[in-house]
C-alpha cells in the first residue's frame, strides 16, 4: 500500500527575527547532525534506487540491536 502524504498547515507563534533566525540554525544544524549520522545508510538507499528498477525490498536489515 502507497503512503499517502498529508500537508498540515502549521500555526506557528510569531517571534522575532533574531530568534526566527536562531531556530532556523538550530534546525540546520540538527539537519546536518542526521545526515552525517545516518550518511551510509541515506547512500546506500539512494544507490538502491539509482541502480534497482525494482519496487522497494521490504526486507529488514540485519538486526543490530538498534531501535531504529
Amino acid at each position: 500500500m502507497k503512503r499517502r502524504t498529508v500537508l498540515v498547515p502549521m500555526l506557528l507563534p510569531r517571534i522575532s527575527d533574531q530568534a526566527a533566525v536562531q531556530l532556523l540554525d538550530i534546525l540546520e544544524q540538527l539537519l546536518a547532525c542526521v545526515r552525517h549520522h545516518y550518511a551510509p545508510q541515506i547512500e546506500r538507499w539512494q544507490r538502491r534506487q539509482r541502480h534497482n528498477d525494482l519496487p522497494f525490498d521490504p526486507t529488514p536489515p540485519p538486526d543490530d540491536g538498534l531501535p531504529f
